[in-house]
């Protein structure tokens, strides 16, 4: 009876076991709490505080994550204290000495997570002060860029209690927070007092400026309990230095600088004996007269076109280069260089490279041309090519207006252009609703290589005002110095015009969505002015208008746009603000 009985239950035991497998350590749902302080050594808030160590004791096992762009100790040291997790334990050591009388405050970011899923501790931060008191005053506000009006995350926001204007650039900042994705920061454990309010993006992370940051200042001092706004902008100073050297085509060298020189650099090809002393010249033959030069519109990029075969042929081309570059306080400079043009054939088939060998012998001057059935009224009619020309025969380039089978000729001008140019502008006067025709004779054309092109006509219609809306935009209070921009979806300026009384009037504007932002263009250089640190100069002042138009064909738009009716920084249409993306350190 009892041997059955214990059968039973043993058999009962077995069948609850199978059914019952999911039943167990499963993982559980997925943690999502993030790490909690239980205790500290010393103390939260603690006063006359003279260690070098402070630990923090945590209810769960820890991990850090990115602690040297997350931690943040104010007022900041030089050497930044050494952070680490062992276990459950946050332990902080400074290497540097700290100031007597002081508020201290480390904010750690979002670098203390758990060890198991990585949840963030966000806004962790630890007090304490080396003095008898805990300063507890703060000061507030937001950083925005000063041309797009977008909040700008991760810049360093700073006080000096130092009035003097040499401070911001000769000492760290006394106090110092971060601004987050909304372009916020808070300023903590101040004491009473008058301060000035700074933000700088801290390349060279010495809680100060140096010359090519990204930088804003406030004209006032502050004091806590005050809300600032600040406007981030970057001088029109830019280093210049030559980036890169590049020879991606066997005929072409690139040269990339950094920003736009103000006097254009001279070359000259190297004799392989400068290169190598044992090498002979006998065989070289100088290449400086077959190269053909072009710069870009703010020239920033050169292009060097190789005409002579020799030269083609050689993988490396060594010339030796003077230009301007800035040096470190950003004065120019004349400089000489030596610079290496190496050509990587890639690697073809023997099919392959017949062909490409065949394609070159029979290589003709490519064309193209912006003409097409829905020309726009406002555009000018193009021509490009591929290599730059070396002679036009104007007389073989014709511009027909069509008016049923009869070809009408139009007179045209060209442009003016560089020595080398890779893109003709016809100058005429093309009437709506017209039909046209340019058509270049074969041979109108040759590039420096002697190429020319076989003949082509490219055909186009001008579109008719009724495609077109107008909008007219009229600001009040009115000021002579602004002008108003038509923006696209993308905050990119479309038109431009010059305030008027009678309003900014915008033609030709296509059925689309559009924007709209003045600046004051205090210095009536037509164009937006950024800040001078040196002159304590702001930037010209950006104001948006808070609403999307929306334009038809054939219609007449008019705003009257009141830029005080709503604040500054809170009138950009939400859909237009992107906030700068975090620097990565």
């Amino acid at each position: 009876m009892k041997l059955r009985v214990y059968s039973i239950v043993f058999l009962a035991l077995a069948l609850a076991s199978c059914a019952n497998r999911g039943v167990g350590p499963q993982g559980g749902p997925k943690d999502t709490i993030p790490p909690v302080p239980v205790m500290s050594d010393p103390e939260q808030g603690a006063l006359n505080f003279h260690g070098k160590r402070i630990e923090v004791t945590f209810n769960e096992y820890l991990q850090l994550d990115n602690i040297a762009s997350n931690l943040l100790m104010s007022p900041p040291q030089q050497t930044p204290p050494d952070v680490k997790a062992r276990g459950k334990k946050l332990i902080v050591q400074f290497q540097d000495t700290l100031r007597d009388s002081t508020t201290y405050t480390i904010d750690f970011g979002a670098a203390v997570c758990d060890y198991h899923e990585k949840v963030p501790l966000r806004g962790y931060s630890f007090y304490f002060s080396t003095g008898d008191q805990i300063d507890t005053l703060e000061t507030t506000g937001r950083v925005y860029d000063a041309e797009t009006l977008n909040p700008v995350q991760g810049m360093l926001v700073g006080i000096h209690d130092d009035l003097s204007d040499s401070a911001f650039v000769g000492s760290p900042f006394l106090r110092i927070a971060k601004t987050d994705s909304a372009g916020f920061f808070r300023i903590g454990n101040m004491r009473e007092g008058t301060y000035r309010l700074y933000a700088v993006d801290d390349v060279s992370r010495d809680y100060r400026l140096t010359i090519g940051e990204a930088l804003a200042f406030k004209d006032e001092t502050i004091q806590p309990g005050d809300t600032s706004t600040l406007f981030l902008f970057k001088e029109e100073q830019q280093k210049l230095y030559l980036q890169r050297t590049l020879r991606d085509q066997r005929h072409l060298i690139t040269l990339l600088f950094s920003s736009s020189p103000d006097s254009l650099p001279t070359w000259r090809a190297m004799r392989p004996s400068e290169m190598d002393s044992t090498k002979s010249d006998s065989a070289w033959i100088d290449p400086t007269p077959h190269i053909h030069p072009q710069y870009s519109l703010n020239g920033d990029t050169i292009w060097l076109w190789l005409t002579d075969s020799i030269a083609i042929q050689q993988d490396s081309i060594f010339l030796e280069a003077r230009y301007r570059r800035t040096d470190s306080v950003y004065s120019l400079e004349w400089y000489t260089d030596t610079l290496r043009a190496v050509w990587r054939a890639p690697r073809l088939s023997q099919r392959a490279q017949e062909a490409q060998e065949r394609r070159n012998r029979n290589r003709r001057l490519e064309l193209k041309s912006n003409a097409k059935k829905d020309f726009e009224i406002y555009d000018t009619l193009r021509l490009s090519c591929t290599t730059p020309l070396a002679r036009i025969e104007i007389d073989s380039l014709h511009l027909y207006e069509k008016i049923d089978t009869i070809r009408k000729p139009v007179p045209f001008t060209l442009a003016p252009h560089d020595s080398l140019p890779m893109q003709l502008t016809f100058i005429a006067d093309l009437q709506p609703n017209g039909e046209y025709e340019l058509c270049i004779d074969s041979g109108a054309l040759h590039d420096v290589y002697g190429i020319t092109h076989i003949a082509g006509s490219y055909p186009l219609k001008v579109k008719t005002p009724q495609e077109y809306a107008t909008l007219r935009v009229k600001i009040t209070p009115f000021v002579p110095q602004a002008r108003i921009q038509v923006l696209n979806n993308k905050d990119k300026v479309l038109r431009e015009l010059p305030a008027t009384e009678e309003g900014a009037f915008f033609e030709y504007l296509k059925a689309d969505s559009y924007y709209l932002r003045l600046y004051m263009d205090d210095n009536g250089d037509g164009k937006w002015t950024t800040g001078a640190w040196a002159e304590k100069r702001q930037p010209e002042a950006v104001y948006y208008f808070p609403e999307k138009i929306q334009t038809k064909s054939n219609w007449d738009f008019e705003e009257e746009w009141d830029y005080t009716a709503v604040p500054q920084t809170e009138a950009k249409p939400a859909e237009l603000i992107k906030a700068s993306p975090k620097k990565k350190k």
